[in-house]
């Protein structure tokens, strides 16, 4: 994991999301193992997707990586960087545990959102949440039992809720086209470093994935590169236009034989644009 810490920022008393429940990697005290030691173990997991879990008394935080890098700290009041985390849980139980990437970069982005009632019950919910492309956490089942992640009105990982009263956490800074095409340029321009044929290789992909995402066709001229950089028709429809980009970038991993971790993203990692425009998921 990295450990750089982004610049921290205060809000207000916030809600304490419920999470799914996740076996421990571990669970100890600082007291029998400092700080010390427990960095030394995560710089060690180099792509883990986790939240480290602090409880002194009445007081708990969590620290949350995607990916091996770190998005931060908060408690209940407000975004703490590493080291404030550590000093302010001197003599803490700590527990880690692993989470999948984009309920970790959601647990990230909904910090500070207060849980707000669906308009509609489950199932019907489903279909309010589909049709307004809501991309966040929503919460079922007693006490926040079942949560289940969302991107562009899509569930995209964890437990769906059964039936009756929903409640939805809205992650901010929601995606738009620009966005989501500025982000693709940024991967595309460092891919291309690391392998200088990338753009090619993603051009054939694309054009092979024509039949299943039309707006890849080179013919059309509705999705194409100009040297690495994406561009887009602006009157695609954005969900559209993420699945598309998504499913070119893995096809051109798979045909270079590049991991996604061998590419230097750590940055892109720890922008809203990672998980929302479906990267975290290719981890």
């Amino acid at each position: 994991m990295t450990l750089t810490d982004p610049t921290p920022t205060v809000r207000s008393t916030r809600f304490w999301l419920r999470l799914p429940s996740q076996s421990a990697l571990y669970l100890l005290s600082t007291d029998h193992y400092p700080w010390s030691e427990v960095l030394s173990d995560l710089e060690q997991r180099p792509s883990l997707s986790a939240v480290l879990e602090a409880q002194q008394g009445a007081q708990r935080g969590r620290v949350v990586w995607q990916g091996g890098t770190l998005l931060g700290g908060f408690d209940a009041e407000r975004d703490l960087s590493l080291a404030e985390f550590m000093r302010a849980f001197p003599r803490a139980t700590l527990r880690l545990s692993v989470l999948e990437t984009v309920m970790a970069q959601l647990l990230w982005q909904c910090r500070g959102s207060q849980p707000q009632t669906a308009p509609q019950p489950w199932p019907a919910a489903q279909g309010f949440l589909s049709e307004r492309k809501f991309s966040g956490l929503v919460l079922g089942g007693e006490q926040g039992a079942s949560v289940s992640c969302w991107q562009l009105g899509k569930p995209v990982a964890g437990t769906l809720p059964e039936s009756g009263k929903v409640y939805i956490l809205v992650a901010p800074q929601q995606l738009d086209l620009t966005s989501l095409v500025t982000f693709w340029s940024q991967v595309l321009a460092q891919a291309s470093v690391q392998a200088a044929s990338f753009p090619e290789v993603w051009r054939g992909a694309a054009a092979e994935l024509a039949f299943e995402h039309p707006c890849l066709d080179p013919f059309a001229r509705e999705i194409w590169l100009e040297g690495a950089w994406v561009r887009v028709q602006e009157d695609l429809d954005l969900a559209e236009v993420r699945d598309a980009l998504l499913a070119a970038f893995s096809a051109t991993l798979r045909k270079l034989k590049l991991p996604l971790q061998s590419l230097a993203l750590a940055a892109l990692q720890a922008s809203p644009a990672w998980s929302a425009s479906g990267a975290g998921e290719l981890l």
